[in-house]
């Protein structure tokens, strides 16, 4: 089978005498960066698989994000009416308002948060995708024709880079607006003043789509740098879960040092940037949306090296 043949059964369309659109756009006009995009975005649309994979990330989205707001509605709903029967401090009647302040900042009951309830499974499936996008070309072998149609290289992995962040970006946000349209009604019932003027509510959904953006940059950095896809997935999900959940025992070791650890975490560093306020003894969310650029950055740059230099 030809290298064109093999790209245009990747990219899921018929294979055919006719060159690929990235081989006519370089043999007609030359190769530059929105030649090399329209190729990238082709080989993502035309597969029925990402495009399925696609609509059911958004469900999950949306599903997980419903259900995580159930849950803190239901615990909010409990409290007032456990703490109502007898009254709570004072005698007063505890408010649903008062429930929510009793917790602290960052303990899932900030509700500004609620277009962001699902976008942990948004992170698991695109972060996976961004590490497929690139890696099972490697497997395959079409690697060397992506390369040899646009042998700038850099441009390649750019292009990829901009469909994934675009992709990312829009689901994010599509997920974050239906799962908060969804929730919101719960919460009023409650006596709780939440839409979208509430402060948070929109920085929290804008900030994030950078999230899940950033991850599938790191995603394909992944893919870039171990050329393998179930290496690069697992290296992702062992960074963005279970790095964190290991990282909790720290608190039991001695000294005051250790339990500040776990927030420059990249999962924790984004988390803060999500979150509005501050809090003593936690990152401000300017500076963990900076901590999390660096981790981005961090596997970009190698990246960009590696598909520079070494051989396909």
């Amino acid at each position: 089978m030809s290298a064109t043949t093999s790209a245009r059964h990747a990219a899921g369309t018929p294979a055919t005498n006719s060159p690929s659109p990235l081989a006519s756009a370089a043999g007609n006009h030359g190769v530059n960066l929105l030649r090399v995009l329209n190729s990238e975005f082709l080989k993502f649309r035309t597969l029925m698989s990402t495009k399925l994979l696609v609509v059911l990330t958004l469900v999950a989205i949306v599903g997980v994000g419903w259900l995580s707001a159930l849950v803190r509605w239901n615990i909010i709903d409990s409290m007032v009416k456990g703490l109502g029967r007898n009254g709570g401090p004072g005698g007063q009647k505890l408010t649903a308002e008062q429930a929510v302040q009793s917790f602290p900042p960052g303990q899932g009951f900030d509700l500004y948060n609620l277009p962001n309830a699902g976008l942990n499974i948004g992170i698991l499936v695109l972060g996976s995708l961004a590490v497929l996008f690139i890696a099972s070309e490697y497997a395959t072998g079409m690697i060397r024709s992506t390369m040899n149609a646009a042998p700038g290289r850099i441009s390649t992995f750019v292009a990829k880079a901009i469909v994934l962040v675009l992709i990312s970006y829009v689901l994010s946000i599509i997920g974050g607006l239906i799962t908060f349209a969804l929730s919101q009604p719960m919460f009023e019932g409650l006596g709780l003043k939440l839409n979208w003027g509430t402060d948070g509510v929109l920085y929290s959904l804008l900030t994030g789509g950078l999230y899940v953006s950033g991850v599938a940059l790191i995603g394909l950095s992944l893919g870039t740098l171990l050329k393998n896809s179930a290496g690069g997935i697992t290296v992702l999900v062992g960074i963005m879960f279970v790095l964190p959940f290991a990282a909790n025992f720290l608190q039991f070791a001695p000294g005051e040092f250790w339990k500040y650890v776990p927030q420059y975490l990249p999962s924790e560093a984004a988390g803060r940037f999500l979150a509005i306020g501050r809090a003593e003894g936690i990152l401000d969310p300017a500076m963990g949306g900076l901590i999390f650029l660096g981790y981005v950055i961090l596997f970009l740059v190698p990246a960009l090296i590696a598909i520079k230099k070494r051989d396909v």
